[in-house]
C-alpha cells in the first residue's frame, strides 16, 4: 500500500526532473537552429544515474485548424481575408514545429510513457510580404 505510494511519487517526481532536463537541452541545442536544422526523431538514455529510463523526442508540422471560411457556404466572400489566412497558415507550416518529449520508464516488462509538447518557432523564416 503506501510503499506502492511512495515508489509511485519518486518516479513521478523523477520522470518530471528529466523531462525538464530534456526540455532545456532542446532548446539549448535548437536555440539559433533553423527548422531544417532540428532533428525529425532523436532518442538516448539517461546513464548510468538513472538506468530504468530512456528518451525519445519526435518533431512535427505544427497543424494550425483551417479558419479560412468555405465559399461555398457563402461564408466569408472577401477574398482578402481568405488570402490573409491562408499566407498564415502557410507561413506556420515552414516556420512552426511541435516538439514532443517523452520519457519512458521500464521496469520488468512494464514500460510507462509521459509526454509533453511545446511548440518551436523558427524567428529566421521571413514573413510573407505585406506582413
Amino acid at each position: 500500500g503506501s510503499m506502492r505510494a511512495i515508489r509511485k511519487s519518486r518516479n513521478y517526481s523523477i520522470v518530471t526532473l528529466l523531462l525538464q532536463k530534456k526540455m532545456v537541452e532542446f532548446e539549448a541545442q535548437n536555440k539559433n537552429s533553423s527548422i531544417e536544422e532540428i532533428k525529425e526523431d532523436d532518442a538516448g538514455d539517461f546513464g548510468s544515474d538513472f538506468p530504468d529510463y530512456t528518451w525519445e523526442i519526435k518533431t512535427k508540422p505544427f497543424a494550425i485548424p483551417n479558419i479560412i471560411p468555405n465559399k461555398e457556404n457563402g461564408e466569408g466572400q472577401d477574398e482578402l481575408t481568405r488570402t490573409i489566412l491562408k499566407t498564415i497558415a502557410e507561413y506556420f507550416e515552414k516556420a512552426v514545429r511541435e516538439v514532443g518529449i517523452t520519457v519512458l520508464y521500464t521496469r520488468g516488462d512494464k514500460t510507462l510513457k509521459y509526454t509533453i509538447s511545446t511548440i518551436f518557432i523558427d524567428y529566421k523564416k521571413e514573413l510573407p510580404s505585406g506582413f
